[in-house]
């Protein structure tokens, strides 16, 4: 993702399949709410502020790196990176996911949690 795909990419590999995802944040304790929207405006003022001018933050891709590839790398061209879609989390994507993993055993039955969609998410959004 991100630095290592631009950077293969520099090096002559190609893409031959391409995906998206999903992944949701998860929050510790009971934080205050306006502090959870402050955050997810500044994670959104700062990918706009990175989509008007990538190049000037492409650089700080070298800090994924050790030292000794730094030089082989040309970050000019470089792409802004994995993206932050703000959609809500629906119910019904919610269920389908929740089926999805269970159909494909990636947790113990007992491991998958109420699949109660009120009591897994909260929202924040004004």
């Amino acid at each position: 993702f991100s630095g290592p795909y631009y950077f293969a990419e520099q090096l002559g590999f190609r893409k031959i399949i391409d995906t998206t995802f999903m992944i949701a944040a998860m929050i510790k304790g009971s934080p205050e709410a306006e502090d959870v929207r402050r955050y997810f405006r500044a994670l959104r003022s700062a990918q706009r502020d990175i989509d008007l001018r990538p190049e000037l933050y492409t650089h700080y891709y070298k800090n994924e790196f050790p030292d000794r590839f730094h030089a082989m790398m040309d970050t000019r061209r470089w792409g802004p990176g994995e993206r932050i879609v703000f959609e809500p989390y629906t119910k019904e994507v919610f269920e389908e996911s929740f089926e999805w993993i269970a159909q494909h055993h990636i947790f113990a039955e007992d491991g998958m949690g109420s699949g109660q969609y009120d009591r897994s998410t909260i929202s924040f959004a004004q």
